[in-house]
């Protein structure tokens, strides 16, 4: 008898989500249920199986050795009693083979014809719906599996839907109501990307297909180690010159990518529609629909997979005059539409394919249900953002504009904070930007420019930061989708800023931005992630990693003369011991590395000791809006093992107030008193650095809780002058000792750069025992942000022409965050090198709220509640 009910492990991806589940309560339900036997295949009672042995051999397998090379070991002499089972190597490779695998390889031949002789290829695949049933019925993934869709809100009042895994996206929804009851979707997520076996490989390619599901969490998939992606083809890849005609080489090129995914997909055609019983992990037999629903690929395969000309967009029909416009908005590809204008083709009429921008290639999607190929291609934001509008377009305008020196000059002078790329060397010795440096630089780009004299470019450059903030984003509420289609409306008023024709790296006029496809994909953000979900999970950075297990590294055990077979070979090599691995560490017979916690610690100087826990003072709810209360850690022995007098902080730590500003916080602590020792002479104890830990953001959760590392130490350097470590006096948002109950947000905190963290000497521990830290201040920041960038500013706050300065406790700590300097009022005469601190020698600056996530999401947070 069918049994429905809530899955399980149906809970929300976080516990502050607000989800609202399907109407029909026979989504995604079970038809019937089994008790699974949970005991190991009868292989893994085998020898290998064994501790020791597995230990051993999973290491010999695993060395980077050659074949000759790994059998000599097993001519080493071993005493008896050892637990090595095996003469030689051949004996070992068949143990191995043994091993469960997963599902099996399959070579289909594919002809293509030529002009005088045909050419016949390899296509090496696999069955893929073996594929599905392997990753439903994988345990691990169990409590990272959903199999109904779900609307999920941000608050109870459900005003604020948000889009993070693929069940939250409206097409899965929609998918549910058109297949009704006791259907289980599981949504197909495909990616190709033809790569290069390796640099040194000539023209040799390989061309991988990757499948997910998105049953299973992004998170998860997008960790090879999880093998929760798994490979399902090797499209050939061949110069196909048995066609002379390269107009023709070029079309049955791009023929031969569908038939080889229209093979792939095959026994989507009907399951699509009837359905297929598969037994689930938790022991549930569903009734599955798999359904292709993304398609992760960059823009050439993109306009590939949707059979158009290259100055098209796959999605929507705009015309390439149009392109360029940010607020034009045109009707979706319509399936329909391009079979039909294909079958007019074949029927002898090409005008229409003609008109319509469409190459005459018949598409792997034409019999498969419910694809909409303008949902299914997924937004890129490494190819289209990262490296594209912004790392390649903005950057070589904005340089145009500034001009390089003065754009290296301000990159190198970038104050330095906690996990940000500091470009020492400026941007001109990077020849070809990465996602992950094009991204570090867009945490501090808008203060770069911000101040410009033409403020479209300072709009501009905010608004692609923006938006590009957003997309990186783990969940993406619906506030934010309409927050980036601001930014694009903002964008389209301001870009023409970068039209000049007497500047060779800007646009000669308007018409140029039609010629920038990835311009107008930003457009299609907004759409696509409310179908599909947040971006970080269909991302072709997914796939560029996993080129290396799954081509590289596969590529480089052959000898490289039609190496597929070959490296196929390698890869059920490497699954047998996966699997083998998975079910060793389940048992807890072994410990596996990629479950171990590993952190991080950058400048790690000795002082992370285990030491002392101080609860800040206040934080939390306060009045409004939400304050931080982060817990500080510290070590329990100072830095320096001996105690140093006032005069070392004051001349080598320039804490040049020293003496007066504790003075002044004894005398706060101690009111009554009149007197106090304190002076040059004075000891003192010194820690190099603390730690203030957050909790999570309880208005985004999608974010871990963040450490902040405080540091205040000079640079050390060796007996030939080398630096050895960088100093570092990190800046940072604290309560002031007399807080304005009028003022809300970030306006209750100032900033101020540490200097120097003391304790007075256990002998003066009656005056004060706490842990204390020398600030010098700056004034509060601004009532308003500036107009153009939207950025908060300070400068030095000064007393009878000095740097006013003061001593707190830690516990008055609340956050580090990074000021910039405004480089429109920086003296162009000064040099800028690696050791100038601009911190020092500028006097104004703006609070770059990019700098981090967290820093971005809680000033976000506080611009919305107080104004």
């Amino acid at each position: 008898m069918p049994c429905w009910g809530p899955h399980p492990y149906a809970k929300p991806t976080r516990a502050s989500l607000f989800p609202e589940p399907h109407p029909d309560p026979t989504a995604g339900a079970a038809i019937r249920f089994y008790d699974l036997d949970r005991t190991p295949p009868a292989t893994y009672t085998s020898v290998l199986a064994e501790p020791d042995t597995f230990r051993e051999a999973y290491w010999l397998d695993h060395l980077p050795i050659c074949y000759d090379d790994e059998a000599e070991y097993f001519l080493l002499p071993r005493k008896k009693t050892c637990n090595w089972h095996w003469n030689n190597l051949k004996e070992f490779e068949q143990e191995i083979n043994r091993l469960p695998q997963g599902p099996s390889w399959f070579r289909e031949t594919i002809i293509v014809n030529g002009d005088q002789d045909n050419k016949i290829l390899d296509f090496w695949k696999r069955d893929i719906i073996a594929l599905i049933r392997s990753l439903l019925a994988d345990p691990r993934f169990i409590p990272h599996m959903r199999f109904a869709p779900e609307r999920q809100y941000n608050s109870r009042t459900r005003q604020n839907r948000v889009y993070g895994e693929m069940w939250s996206g409206k097409w899965w929804w929609r998918m549910q109501n058109l297949l009704g009851r006791y259907a289980t979707i599981v949504p197909i997520i495909l990616s190709t990307d033809k790569t290069k076996m390796t640099v040194f490989s000539g023209n040799q390619q390989a061309w991988p297909v990757y499948l997910s599901i998105g049953n299973i969490s992004k998170d998860i998939c997008r960790c090879p180690s999880e093998r929760a992606t798994l490979l399902v083809g090797y499209i050939p890849v061949t110069s196909l010159n048995n066609i002379s005609n390269r107009k023709a080489q070029s079309e049955a090129g791009r023929q031969l990518f569908h038939t080889c995914l229209e093979s792939i997909l095959e026994p989507l055609k009907t399951l699509s529609q009837t359905g297929i019983n598969i037994l689930c992990a938790d022991g549930g037999v569903r009734r599955v629909f798999p359904i292709l629903a993304a398609y992760i690929a960059d823009h050439p395969e993109q306009v590939t997979i949707a059979c158009i000309r290259d100055s098209g967009c796959p999605i929507c029909w705009i015309p390439p005059s149009e392109r360029g416009n940010l607020m034009a908005r045109y009707p979706r590809r319509d399936r329909r539409q391009t079979l039909d204008a294909l079958d007019d083709y074949w029927n002898g009429y090409s005008r229409t394919i003609n008109t319509l921008g469409i190459r005459p290639t018949r598409p792997f999607w034409a019999d498969l249900p419910y694809v909409d190929i303008s949902t299914c291609i997924a937004t890129d934001p490494l190819h289209q953002l990262d490296k594209g509008v912004f790392g390649h377009h903005l950057l070589n305008w904005t340089t145009a504009l500034l001009g390089l020196n003065e754009m290296n000059r301000r990159t190198k002078g970038m104050p330095r904070f906690q996990n940000l790329r500091h470009f020492a060397q400026g941007i001109s010795v990077i020849s070809q930007w990465t996602g992950k440096e094009s991204r570090a630089l867009g945490r501090t780009f808008l203060t770069i420019v911000a101040g410009y004299k033409d403020s479209r470019l300072v709009r501009a450059t905010r608004s692609i930061v923006d938006f590009m903030t957003c997309a990186h984003k783990r969940e993406v509420a619906q506030s934010d989708l309409v927050a980036m289609q601001n930014d694009l409306v903002e964008l389209e008023l301001s870009k023409g800023v970068f039209v000049n024709e007497e500047k060779s790296n800007l646009l000669a006029d308007e018409c140029r931005f039609n010629e920038i496809p990835k311009l107008h994909s930003l457009t299609h953000y907004p759409y696509l992630i409310s179908q599909l979900g947040a971006p970080d999970g269909l991302s072709t950075e997914i796939t560029e990693r996993l080129h290396i297990d799954f081509v590289k590294k596969p590529w480089s055990t052959t000898n490289h003369v039609n190496p597929t077979q070959q490296m196929i070979a390698y890869l059920e090599n490497r699954e047998a011991w996966a699997f083998l691995r998975a079910y060793m560490h389940n048992q807890g017979l072994v410990l596996d590395p990629q479950f171990r916690d590993a952190s991080e610690d950058d400048d790690n100087d000795g002082d992370n000791e285990e030491g002392d826990l101080v609860d800040a003072a206040g934080g939390g709810k306060d009045g409004v809006s939400w304050q931080p209360a982060p817990t500080v850690r510290i070590a329990k022995r100072p830095s320096l093992r001996s105690s140093v007098k006032g005069a070392y902080l004051i001349q080598t730590l320039q804490a040049k107030d020293l003496i007066r500003a504790t003075t002044n916080y004894l005398r706060s602590v101690h009111p009554t008193r009149t007197a106090f020792p304190i002076s040059h002479d004075t000891k003192f104890q010194v820690w190099r650095r603390c730690k203030l830990l957050h909790r999570r953001l309880p208005f985004d959760p999608t974010l871990d809780p963040q450490t902040d590392q405080v540091r205040a130490f000079t640079t050390s350097t060796d007996l030939e002058g080398q630096v050895l470590r960088a100093g570092h006096f990190d800046v940072v948002l604290f309560a002031p000792p007399v807080p304005d109950p009028r003022q809300q947000g970030l306006h209750q905190l100032e900033a101020g750069r540490i200097r120097a963290i003391f304790a007075l000497h256990p002998r003066h521990h009656s005056l004060s025992s706490e842990k204390l830290a020398y600030i010098e201040r700056f004034t509060p920041f601004s009532a308003r942000p500036s107009t153009s960038s939207l950025l908060y500013t300070t400068q030095h706050a000064l007393q009878q022409g000095r740097r006013s300065a003061i001593v707190i406790p830690l516990s008055q700590l609340r956050m580090t965050c990074h000021l910039a300097p405004r480089y429109c009022l920086l003296n162009q005469n000064l040099p800028v090198s690696l050791s100038t601190d601009l911190l020092s020698v500028h006097n104004t600056f703006y609070l770059n709220k990019y700098a981090s996530a967290w820093l971005f999401s809680l000033l976000d947070y506080w611009e919305n509640k107080c104004n």
